[in-house]
């Protein structure tokens, strides 16, 4: 979606219904119109910051956002003053089929890999992401040796899982592999360290046994952060510059938190030695600028988050949220940190108890705005949005059940089985996997395994020729766009690992 596009959803005050077991009110799925800015705007006080510069290369580069659905943004379709509804053929070039981009990516040498297509792929070996017949071999000694770390972890899955297991943790090994932390895809667009992608893969990392790796995903992730504990919305792998000019996503600060603190907890529940509390000292600098940052553009709770870009990487007028549930996250996660440690929170007024009072605070915040309304994409409107499923899949409590996640599953449920990101995403009929795989998170983290499950029957049928976990799956049923894409393969594995981790 053009990044010049700033909609607000309207909804629809007749087209209101229960959540079967959730006290407030959900919009329903029958297409809203958009309107441009000047629209109704929520009530919840926010507060819009101004963000730094930060270091860039200096060209302009596509986002993947914008590879989607640039047909409509070349024809000026998503400028000022553009209405539309689900029912007008403006939308058809939107809903064109988009092709397989690459059906999965491997080393083609001993230092580049590269994206290829299913006549390539034909020629891969079974659970392999390097090409045959390299001379160097270094590649597949490395893949081994990955694979071989994960042995542990791919044992105590069920027989059936493991091929679904081995595929994903392939499809994040080859994104990963030699780079600082892990890219979203390799298609060029996609080719960048997002802060939201790699905190899940950081956290999928520890869940199979590389520790080590985790904690050095996160330090490089810690070394891009910039002084007021903003983040650019992407970075190259290579330099660590963002590759455009535009604006910080919010949501980093929370989700690497959680991160943070889900890698820690790993640690300590797997090593029962220190590390875990090394590590959080080696995090020092993150923690500190991060908890700044998240109370002071909350008020210490007291008021909704900066409006920004989310996971749906489109220009916003309203917290949105994928914001808000991540500055949750990140909250919380601050409050269980600093339990196992000291002396990282003297740069806040009250200290530690700063962070569990400002905790509740923000709590009350997001209660009395998107929970009393439930839960839809805006303060007060947009309707259903999979941005829910961050909740339990990072354990935020909130009384959220599986008749609240099968609610939101039915009604962004697309035609070949999967979910679309939100109510308001109407540009086609594909199955989003990262919406998806997300929910499956979600499902595993409350228990619902059956519903867990189902999400990964689906993911593991729907996977390209090569076995990787396509970014999106056609309304026909096809794999299309990139493959594999890292924040899939990242929730699939965390999934497993809710679903089938022994329990002391």
């Amino acid at each position: 979606m053009s990044a010049a596009a700033r909609w607000v959803p309207v909804e629809s005050p007749s087209a209101q219904h229960r959540v079967p077991g959730f006290p407030h009110q959900f919009c329903t799925t029958e297409a809203a119109p958009f309107i441009t800015d000047g629209g109704p705007r929520q009530k919840a006080i926010s507060h819009m910051s101004p963000e730094p510069q930060q270091r860039r290369v200096p060209w302009p580069r596509l986002n993947r956002r914008q590879v989607l659905t640039g047909a409509l943004a070349g024809a000026g379709l998503l400028g000022a003053g553009f209405v539309t509804s689900s029912g007008t053929d403006f939308l058809a070039p939107a809903r064109r089929t988009d092709p397989l981009r690459s059906a999965t990516v491997a080393f083609t040498s001993g230092t580049a890999r590269e994206g290829i297509g299913i006549e390539m792929a034909q020629h891969l070996e079974a659970n392999s992401r390097v090409m045959p017949g390299i001379e160097d071999l270094g590649p597949a000694a490395r893949q081994q040796q990955f694979l071989d770390r994960c042995t542990a972890w791919i044992t105590q899955l069920p027989e059936h899982r493991r091929d679904l297991a081995t595929s994903a943790l392939l499809d994040l090994w080859v994104l990963t592999d030699s780079l600082p932390a892990t890219v979203a895809s390799w298609d060029r667009p996609w080719r960048y360290i997002w802060p939201r992608d790699a905190a899940f893969a950081a956290v999928a990392l520890a869940r199979v046994g590389m520790l080590d790796l985790a904690w050095q995903h996160l330090l490089h992730l810690q070394s891009l952060q910039s002084e007021d504990g903003s983040f650019a919305a992407r970075f190259t792998p290579d330099l660590g510059l963002a590759p455009d000019e535009r604006p910080s996503q919010f949501d980093a600060l929370g989700l690497l938190l959680w991160a943070v603190s889900d890698v820690h907890a790993v640690g300590a529940r797997t090593t029962g030695r220190n590390e875990g509390v090394v590590a959080l000292e080696t995090m020092a600098p993150m923690l500190r600028r991060s908890s700044q940052r998240l109370l002071h553009l909350t008020e210490r709770g007291t008021v909704l988050p900066p409006v920004s870009s989310d996971y749906w990487e489109v220009s916003e007028s309203q917290v949105t949220l994928g914001t808000a549930g991540p500055t949750l996250l990140g909250l919380q996660a601050l409050v269980r940190l600093a339990e196992h440690s000291s002396g990282l929170w003297d740069h806040i007024d009250g200290g530690a108890d700063a962070l569990g009072d400002s905790c509740n605070a923000f709590e009350a915040t997001f209660s009395r705005t998107f929970i009393a309304n439930g839960l839809q994409r805006y303060p007060t409107s947009g309707g259903l949005d999979s941005a829910v499923a961050y909740l339990p899949a990072a354990g935020a409590g909130l009384d959220l059940g599986e008749s609240t996640l099968d609610h939101v599953w039915e009604r962004l449920r697309q035609p070949a089985g999967g979910i679309k990101p939100g109510h308001g995403w109407i540009f086609d009929h594909t199955s989003w996997t990262p919406s998806t795989s997300l929910m499956g998170v979600g499902f595993a983290r409350i228990g619902a395994t059956t519903q867990a499950d189902g999400v990964l029957d689906w993911l593991g049928s729907h996977r390209t020729q090569a076995g990787s976990l396509p970014e999106k799956v056609s309304a026909e049923g096809a794999a299309v766009s990139v493959a594999p894409l890292s924040w899939t393969a990242s929730n699939v594995i965390i999934t497993l690992d809710e679903l089938h981790r022994p329990r002391s």
